[in-house]
């Protein structure tokens, strides 16, 4: 579990400084962030709760200010207990809009953004029969199928998915790879969710992984169902994983002002 100091230090590289009156060595849970606020000159205030474990073993939470600067625009985040390694790649450039022109490009996207995330993370591509992309590490394989939004024929690249699990047996990863928001191809994020309500439990348990891509940043992939085998993967899952409310709830609420103007 992480500690303190190592919050510290994680927000350190990024250029924020938390004000954090707590010991160092105190074992941290989790780490929200309630407020976010950017000024001109690239200033950039956050307001944190982060709920840690104290030196008598108790579960205790408080609210602590960070401040610092940024270079560039970046999605609204936050950080779990598990913070992935650093990329090893070059990330690869943001966009500048969350719409796609159209499936084609969509699709493009996502498989732009999966093969470099899998690749810094040691995966290799390799040839097989029966999905869009299949990558090794090690023993292990991972079967990608790519889908430009949740509807029926989402379902029909799943069912190829456990189709192949059948084949190939449970020791494998199997993955299906959307965009995180789905408006500009047609369909709402309401129609996503009841989508991941109606399917959600049933690819989980035949272990089929569901992951969005984020529209403008194509580093940023949410896990949807399940996380993979692999350790570094899942980190990564674990790292982006909570990040995805917050980010949707800002959509919401941009999606929101936009209808009542």
């Amino acid at each position: 579990m992480t500690t303190v100091a190592d919050v510290k230090e994680i927000f350190a590289k990024k250029g924020l400084r938390i004000k954090c009156p707590i010991q160092d060595d105190f074992l941290v849970k989790n780490i929200n962030i309630v407020e976010r606020h950017t000024y001109a000159g690239g200033g950039i205030h956050f307001l944190l709760r982060i709920v840690f474990v104290d030196d008598k073993g108790r579960d205790l939470s408080d609210l602590f200010p960070c401040e610092g600067r940024t270079e560039r625009k970046r999605p609204l985040i936050t950080v779990s207990e598990e913070v992935p390694k650093p990329l090893t790649l070059k990330p690869l450039p943001m966009r500048d809009k969350i719409a796609f022109e159209n499936a084609d490009e969509a699709l493009s996207y996502l498989a732009e953004a999966i093969i470099h995330l899998l690749e810094d993370r040691g995966y290799g591509r390799a040839e097989q029969d029966g999905c869009d992309l299949y990558f090794e590490k090690g023993s292990r394989g991972l079967f990608v199928n790519l889908a430009p939004r949740c509807d029926e024929a989402a379902i029909q690249r799943t069912k190829e998915l456990i189709r192949l699990r059948g084949k190939h047996g449970s020791g494998h990863d199997y993955a299906l790879v959307i965009p995180a928001f789905q408006d500009s191809l047609g369909l709402s994020l309401l129609f996503q969710e009841n989508w991941f309500r109606e399917h959600g439990e049933s690819l989980a348990g035949h272990r089929i992984g569901v992951y969005g891509v984020n529209n403008s940043d194509p580093n940023l992939i949410f896990p949807f169902t399940i996380y993979p085998k692999d350790r570094e993967l899942a980190r990564y899952f674990m790292y982006t994983g909570p990040q995805w409310q917050i980010l949707r709830n800002k959509y919401v609420a941009s999606r929101k002002r936009v209808t009542s103007q």
